[in-house]
């Protein structure tokens, strides 16, 4: 009697429970989720411990009323007995007794943590301990932990935190070199942590860290620190796949970090004058250029959405640009603008050119290959890099003395820019005029397709450099880069946590992971991956509450 009655009240007690759960889920809330699922846990312990879930024997009737035995004559032989039929297999899945038992191990498995169905396995012999569970066999724990792998637990208790955009300060009264406590590019402040390197011991470089004292508590994964910093750090060379590391700074350096001696540039190796424009290889960068972010709560009602996000970035940053900074975008504006503006310009073009000397070798063995490959119709250019070699460097010298004599922020008269058309089509087709010296310009790394581009390289560059510099762009331009290129690009920002920018399939692959950073494609800090592609910096939920950082996987897409 009294069985029977605590029988019933498990169930009534039961009603409310689930609709509790159903709540907790619609809601999000974790709390209440995990105080619903410790009842549920108690109360499948007191039913189990009922015999709520043992099988009742099934009762024998009989299939047909009796029957008469027949009459046995003298010469006939009684029939052979006949096998019983066995019964029908019982599928689990078709089971309700089966399947309440299931539950039981799969809720249990839950609860201690355990998410996958490696972990089940690992972990069954305590979980039917401590729970006075029948003990399986192994078919059944395959069967189970297929079973936790299909239901995906991780995705039950996981929980997304809204994302952090991270912003450019404007620089109307900053120092980019100095200012900010969180930044994009840079050095890192280390302090005493190591330089991290790849499992081949190359450095790496520098892409951002994040004061994470800054950032207020209530919008951090649980697990994620509150103090200190985050550095984050990545392979850019062009000759294998992106590696990438996440270090954490439980004191913040008070002073940036040297880069190691052998810090390769960035983007080194083949494609490395593809990105890099204006520079030999004795004075390229190996870092990126700095520059201070702030935070922007974004909003996520939907956590496989991020509708929510982009009208709020579109009503706090409304005039954010689609296409690159250029002073080309100035030709209506500021004509004298549109044109080559600071010497810096020139003197990119003589690095170009010096570095196309260096290479003199390498660009005949290259054209010699073309003409074995394609035939006579190269026969002219190697024909050129065979005797011209002289007038060539003559050249170059001439242009070097030229630019040098000047600082590379002074700004250039009309005379000076004719000038440099002028060299610049001794090199690059013009006007309809073919280039004498072109064979030895058009395939090697320091190529600059236009003037412009040499331009566009010196605008940005003075973008990021001291306040003197960025004083120097006309008012307009400075406006612009203030209001209009804040982020990497119309609909594009850099972000922490949240769902991600899915370009390819690495958003969905990492349904139940924290986005730690996402770093786009952005000209302003000279990233480009792939093809305005975006670097992401995963980790699981476990990872993330162990703070085990060199679980962190990194991904790279592109368009």
């Amino acid at each position: 009697m009294v069985v029977r009655f605590l029988k019933k009240l498990l169930l009534v007690l039961a009603v409310p429970t689930i609709g509790l759960a159903f709540y907790a889920e619609f809601t999000g809330d974790l709390e209440l989720r995990m105080t619903v699922l410790s009842i549920l846990a108690v109360l499948l312990a007191a039913a189990y411990a009922l015999g709520m879930f043992r099988r009742t024997p099934q009762s024998t009737r009989p299939t047909s009323k009796p029957t008469k035995p027949a009459a046995v004559t003298k010469d006939a032989q009684p029939p052979a007995p006949q096998p019983s039929p066995p019964p029908p297999a019982r599928d689990p899945e078709d089971d309700p007794e089966q399947i309440k038992d299931d539950e039981l191990y799969i809720v249990f498995s839950r609860l201690a943590g355990h998410k996958t169905g490696d972990a089940f396995r690992a972990n069954v012999d305590k979980i039917i301990a401590t729970n006075r569970l029948a003990a399986l066999s192994p078919d059944d724990i395959d069967r189970l932990a297929k079973e936790i792998d299909k239901r995906d637990l991780r995705g039950k208790s996981f929980v997304r935190t809204p994302g952090l955009a991270l912003v450019r300060l404007q620089r109307y009264d900053l120092d980019v070199e100095f200012g900010g406590t969180s930044w994009l590019g840079g050095l890192p402040t280390l302090g005493d942590t190591p330089w991290p390197r790849d499992e081949t011991g190359r450095a790496m470089h520098h892409l951002a860290q994040v004061d994470l004292g800054t950032i207020p508590d209530p919008m951090l994964p649980k697990g994620m620190p509150t103090t200190g910093a985050m550095a984050f750090f990545a392979t850019t060379s062009s000759d294998g796949p992106m590696r990438g590391k996440v270090v954490y700074l439980p004191q913040i350096g008070n002073t940036a970090t040297d880069p190691p001696e052998d810090l390769v540039p960035i983007y080194d190796g083949p494609d490395w004058g593809y990105y890099v424009k204006g520079h030999a290889r004795e004075n390229a960068p190996d870092t990126f250029p700095r520059w201070p972010v702030e935070f922007v709560l974004l909003p996520m009602s939907n956590q496989n959405k991020d509708d929510d996000a982009r009208e709020l970035m579109s009503e706090l940053l409304p005039q954010q640009e689609s296409t690159n900074l250029s002073p080309l975008n100035y030709r209506k504006t500021l004509p004298d603008f549109a044109r080559p503006y600071f010497w810096d310009t020139a003197h990119r073009f003589t690095m170009s050119v010096r570095l196309a000397r260096d290479d003199i070798a390498q660009t005949i063995a290259l054209a010699q290959k073309r003409v074995q490959d394609y035939g006579a119709r190269y026969q002219a250019a190697l024909d050129s890099l065979q005797t011209d070699q002289d007038a060539f460097s003559q050249f170059v010298d001439e242009v070097s003395i030229w630019a040098v004599s000047h600082e590379p922020w002074n700004l250039m008269t009309p005379a000076d820019v004719t000038q440099l058309e002028a060299y610049f089509a001794q090199v690059r087709d013009m006007g309809g005029q073919t280039a004498r010296f072109k064979p030895f310009y058009q395939f090697t790394q320091g190529e600059l397709l236009s003037i412009n581009e040499a331009a566009t390289a010196t605008l940005v560059a003075a973008a990021n450099e001291s306040p003197e510099v960025f004083a120097k762009l006309p008012f307009d331009v400075r406006d612009d880069i203030d209001t209009k290129y804040r982020i990497a690009g119309q609909g594009r920002w850099h972000q922490m946590f949240g769902r991600g920018y899915e370009v390819q399939t690495a958003v969905s692959d990492h349904t139940h992971h924290h986005l730690l950073m996402q770093l786009h494609s952005d000209q302003l800090v000279n990233w480009m991956w792939g093809d305005q592609g975006v670097v992401q910096f995963w980790i699981t939920e476990d990872d993330m509450l162990a703070q085990n950082w060199d679980a962190v996987e990194v991904t790279v897409e592109g368009h």
